[in-house]
């Protein structure tokens, strides 16, 4: 070994064959010797011959390093600097595995150099792992007997025994009875108890298949599923709902008190729906088109303008750009309830009432999305776009080719935003002529048809509502990132 490569750890070593040998180990970039007192080699390995190598802190540099070789050979090293020799041979062992390290894991290396004493988490033993499959096992055998009806039959059962010697249970038998009554004929209460057993038995066997996490216990894993999985169905109701509405029959909506899901499914409410567009002496399709047509053209333009915009107010300052952006933020504030009247007037007076530019002028001047490109882009590193400057690239050229690439999940988010808006809007209040109407428009007329039309009206809900969240779920991962300002920094 060369001296001058040599790095000498001063402290003993062990091996199941021997006692405690005091000596030093000395380290070089690819092998280890451990020298004895008397100058004698005890033991010598290649570093990439290391099968496993753990350590054990006993307090400031001090540590146990624990080797086990490829050949099977295993030694222990209690050196004064230990915790430097274990970096050492970490950093020099080619052959190391990869380590999967979480957050948990992590956060336990940072406390150990700062010397605080840790404690591993315990891994859940094969017996705890049996009861929670066995508890999942029999949590299922109980939802499908609660379903069929099976655990009605047996609490009667047992509680009309029960009160036949203790009359004082019969209020009790009869409260039960009248709680399984209404649970059959609730499809509501149906539905929250199947969710909540059907999370308890994936919580079970996700505990049962895996070392739960070190930093949580097994209530509050079991807390922040239900937390989840009720803020879930609050969220996910009006949608499930809203189609199972447009599924029933006449009969099932007017019922009272009204069912979540169709007992009778149809798609009756659908087919008459076509029937009374095709009715109209303004064809469907034309309605179709119209809307179709505003939304491409009004979301494209505002994007490009929003962008455009957004662009300048983020990465230049001039003057009153401060203060441009602060009408822009304050025009949030008002809703199209109250912009609808000076829009008409402003309309009125450029002569495009009862023509398409009226939905699209102010749909291009939406203040959501400047905004939103506006926050995005200031993420953008300015030595970018000064790079590309310094290679010859135009403005033009570093808007559409470096800054746009850049923002996607910024504008994907404003085309969420902007064809939500247009392709909900009946713009009757601009538009005049029937060939020119939206589809909306002519739906929310067949929805104003009366009782009659009810089931009708369910099934346009559907229709209006299926664009948007189509668009949302293809583009989800890109919004969520958008809404967590995440981006290129500085």
């Amino acid at each position: 070994m060369s001296e001058k490569n040599l790095t000498r750890y001063v402290g003993t070593m062990k091996t199941s064959e021997t006692a405690k040998i005091p000596g030093e180990l000395l380290l070089e970039e690819s092998r280890a010797v451990f020298m004895s007192h008397r100058g004698a080699q005890v033991a010598s390995f290649a570093l990439n011959d290391i099968a496993k190598l753990r350590h054990t802190r006993h307090g400031g540099l001090r540590a146990t390093l624990l080797i086990k070789l490829t050949g099977g050979e295993e030694y222990s090293f209690t050196l004064e600097r230990g915790v430097p020799a274990y970096d050492y041979i970490n950093r020099h062992w080619e052959t190391r595995p990869h380590e999967e390290k979480n957050r948990a894991d992590e956060l336990r290396r940072l406390a150990e150099l700062r010397g605080e004493r840790i404690e591993k988490p315990q891994k859940l033993s094969e017996g705890r792992k049996k009861k929670f499959r066995i508890a999942a096992v029999i949590l299922i055998l109980f939802t499908v007997a609660l379903d069929t009806g099976l655990v009605a039959k047996l609490f009667d059962y047992i509680l009309t025994g029960v009160s036949y010697f203790v009359r004082i249970l019969t209020p009790a038998r009869d409260a039960v009875r009248d709680a399984f009554v209404y649970y059959e004929s609730s499809n509501l209460a149906k539905a929250i108890a199947n969710l909540v057993l059907i999370v308890a038995i994936f919580v079970l066997l996700s505990f049962s298949f895996k070392r739960r996490h070190p930093n949580r216990s097994v209530g509050g894993d079991l807390g922040i599923y239900f937390l989840l999985v009720f803020m879930g169905c609050l969220m996910v109701f009006p949608l499930v709902f809203a189609v199972s509405s447009s599924l029933k029959p006449l009969d099932e909506l007017f019922r009272f008190p009204p069912t979540v899901f169709p007992r009778h499914p149809t798609f009756d409410n659908f087919s008459d729906l076509l029937v009374t567009m095709g009715q109209s002496w303004v064809p469907f399709s034309r309605y179709l088109v119209n809307t179709f047509a505003i939304t491409f053209f009004g979301t494209f333009g505002h994007l490009i303008i929003a962008s455009m915009a957004a662009f300048v107010l983020a990465k230049y300052d001039f003057p009153g750009g401060k203060t441009f952006f602060g009408i822009v933020t304050t025009a949030l504030m008002f809703s199209g309830y109250v912009t609808g009247i000076p829009n008409y007037v402003i309309m009125n007076k450029l002569g495009m009432i009862d023509t398409y530019w009226a939905l699209l002028l102010p749909a291009f001047a939406a203040p959501i999305g400047l905004f939103m490109m506006k926050q995005f882009m200031e993420g953008l590193p300015t030595a970018l776009i000064e790079a590309a400057h310094i290679d010859g690239a135009g403005e033009f050229r570093i808007f559409w080719s470096i800054v746009m690439p850049n923002v996607k999940p910024a504008w994907l988010t404003v085309i969420i935003f902007s064809v939500q808006s247009l392709w909900g809007t009946s713009a009757s209040t601009v538009i005049y002529s029937e060939a020119k109407k939206t589809l909306v428009y002519a739906l929310q007329q067949i929805q104003a048809g009366g009782i009659a039309r009810t089931g009708q009206a369910a099934a346009v809900t559907v229709v209006v509502m299926i664009v948007p969240i189509i668009i949302f779920i293809f583009s989800q991962s890109r919004i969520l990132e958008t809404m967590a300002s995440s981006g290129i920094k500085d």
